[in-house]
């Protein structure tokens, strides 16, 4: 179990001498990891108080705040909390704020993605929180005013509309959790307003000359080439078609099965084998053996699944090597944009399995441009 050294106060008489308030104050202690690596801290966050009397009260407090997270698991060097193995603690309104969150995404039942995602965002809250003191705060004193002023503090430092209502988003999942645990009546998160924000264009392979850049990728690499080809005709998510093995796939009845994360769930969800793609299917499930992953390192078969974002650094390396400039994960925005363009909007809604239409319409450009076409050949006569 980590630990940490008493703290103390420089200049040593910091209490008392009024003449000290001239000077740089410091705590210092030494933290202690669960591997015994000692790591000396020094917390200079009082010195902007020019009275003596108030700085000798915030050094204190200061000094409270930082034993009590240092008790509850708080690792100031990797800014997170850690199990404390002695201990088992259950979620509820007396833990520290930033404790709170760390112990309750650790019940979320989410994919791998998400995850990632609301780590990211973690990330921002914690450096907030500890710039406006809210760390050591109790879950159940955390009020909305709160969380607007961190809100409100991550606009101020520069950061996007897109990454504060990210955050807020986040933060809103973890308060709907709090609610179910009655720490809070209700979930007062959604009373906070998103910020106005106009999603950026995206950009996705539309062209002739794009799509000639990236059938160049079957001479560089012709098993990322298959796997690139597959996926956009999927509509499935990158993780999802990662996790397909042999025995997920019916070539006779043309169809596959993929685990969908959704709500907490893991649904087996069926998919249909887009025809220009079944000669692929084909190829790869005569190279997979029983039970393994059509695509694994290197996008080859295998025992191994591949993690995403190996697929994703595999994806960029070949395709800078063709000039071509898109994601990996943007082929199945390529693929609904030509679906919404012919079939419409609810057609390509359906295949991404998205819950509205607002995420599909970011990504369906031609559609867009379709309409507009359409409309200038309304024929409607006055009279």
């Amino acid at each position: 179990m980590k630990s940490f050294t008493e703290m103390k106060v420089y200049p040593k008489n910091w209490e008392t001498l009024k003449s000290t308030i001239k000077k740089i104050w410091e705590i210092q202690y030494t933290f202690i990891n669960n591997k015994g690596i000692e790591y000396p801290r020094r917390i200079k966050g009082m010195n902007h108080i020019k009275d003596h009397s108030e700085r000798v009260i915030e050094t204190k407090k200061i000094m409270e705040d930082e034993t009590f997270l240092l008790s509850r698991g708080w690792n100031p060097i990797t800014e997170e909390f850690e199990e404390i193995t002695d201990t088992i603690e259950l979620i509820h309104g007396k833990i520290p704020f930033l404790q709170s969150l760390d112990m309750a995404l650790k019940t979320f039942d989410i994919t791998e993605g998400s995850a990632d995602d609301m780590r990211n965002s973690l990330i921002h809250i914690f450096k907030y929180s500890i710039k406006l003191k809210l760390q050591a705060k109790d879950i159940q004193d955390v009020t909305k005013g709160d969380i607007k002023q961190l809100l409100i503090t991550m606009s101020r430092d520069g950061h996007s509309n897109y990454r504060i209502n990210k955050t807020r988003t986040h933060l809103s999942k973890f308060f709907a959790f709090f609610t179910e645990l009655d720490i809070f009546d209700v979930n007062f998160i959604e009373g906070i307003k998103r910020l106005e924000h106009t999603p950026k264009v995206k950009k996705i392979i539309r062209t002739d000359n794009d799509w000639g850049k990236f059938h160049k990728l079957q001479l560089i690499h012709p098993r990322l080439h298959r796997f690139a080809i597959i996926f956009f005709y999927s509509g499935s998510r990158i993780e999802e078609m990662l996790g397909v093995t042999k025995d997920d796939v019916d070539l006779d009845k043309g169809i596959f099965y993929i685990m969908l994360k959704k709500g907490g769930k893991h649904i087996r969800t069926m998919r249909a084998i887009n025809m220009n793609a079944y000669d692929l299917w084909e190829q790869v499930m005569n190279e997979t053996g029983s039970g393994q992953y059509l695509f694994s390192h290197n996008m080859k078969t295998g025992s191994n699944r591949l993690h995403r974002q190996s697929a994703y650094k595999l994806w960029k390396k070949y395709a800078e090597k063709v000039d071509l400039h898109v994601t990996l994960y943007s082929l199945k925005y390529a693929f609904l944009n030509q679906v919404s363009k012919i079939l419409g909007l609810p057609k390509a809604q359906e295949l991404a399995g998205h819950t509205t239409d607002r995420t599909t319409k970011i990504y369906a450009l031609d559609y867009k441009e379709h309409q507009v076409e359409r409309n200038k050949n309304i024929d409607i006569k006055i009279g």
